[in-house]
């Protein structure tokens, strides 16, 4: 169990191919969810923290055209997948994706249009500065997007509930950044839906 906890939160040989695999087929329904309320102005640059084996990421550059795809993840094996998928499955969008942090994120201040995680939320380890960070890439006019997971029978990760308490603290942490917060709630099933809180930064974006 401990093992497949920290397979899951950073992949790595092997093993973590498998688990690279179960992750992106178990969060297949949640990343459609999570690209379906993302809404990015046409050429915008897009951010995804935790990227894992790329899904969201092609799944959102395939659906809208974009101007950058970027991502930061910390395992080597997730970041050499995602590479490998999205150098064609990312349109005519450029491609910066990186090893790192999400508590560290080395990209400039007011680059993105949108920024979001799915499902990476509860494993960082200092969420308010992971929060500030993103908070801090994002453009005016910017939404900041996180998905949690929500189980609503036993599973073997976490508790029935847990996601919808993890939802609503990060709520709060994202209007204590002074962020225009919504949370909606997306049942995929009996048992598990997906949370979407989103933190829209005030102001207005630059013309280009």
């Amino acid at each position: 169990e401990a093992l497949a906890m920290h397979q899951a939160e950073k992949p790595r040989g092997a093993l973590g191919v498998v688990m690279g695999w179960l992750l992106e087929s178990g969060n297949a329904v949640q990343n459609r969810a999570t690209v379906d309320a993302l809404d990015p102005p046409p050429g915008a640059a897009v951010l995804e923290i935790g990227f894992g084996p790329g899904g969201a990421l092609e799944m959102l550059a395939r659906s809208r055209p974009l101007g950058l795809v970027a991502g930061i993840d910390h395992s080597e094996l997730m970041l050499a997948r995602a590479r490998r998928r999205l150098r064609a499955g990312r349109g005519d969008a450029a491609l910066d994706l990186r090893l790192g942090d999400a508590g560290d994120l080395p990209f400039p201040d007011e680059r993105f249009d949108v920024v979001f995680a799915v499902n990476s939320f509860h494993q960082w380890p200092d969420k308010d500065r992971a929060l500030a960070e993103m908070a801090g890439v994002l453009k005016p006019g910017g939404d900041l997007l996180l998905s949690i997971r929500d189980f609503r029978a036993e599973g073997r990760f976490e508790p029935p509930g847990k996601g919808a308490e993890t939802a609503r603290a990060a709520s709060e942490m994202l209007r204590e950044l002074g962020l225009q917060v919504r949370l909606r709630e997306v049942v995929h099933s009996a048992s598990r839906a997906t949370f979407l809180v989103r933190g829209r930064k005030c102001g207005r974006a630059e013309p280009a």
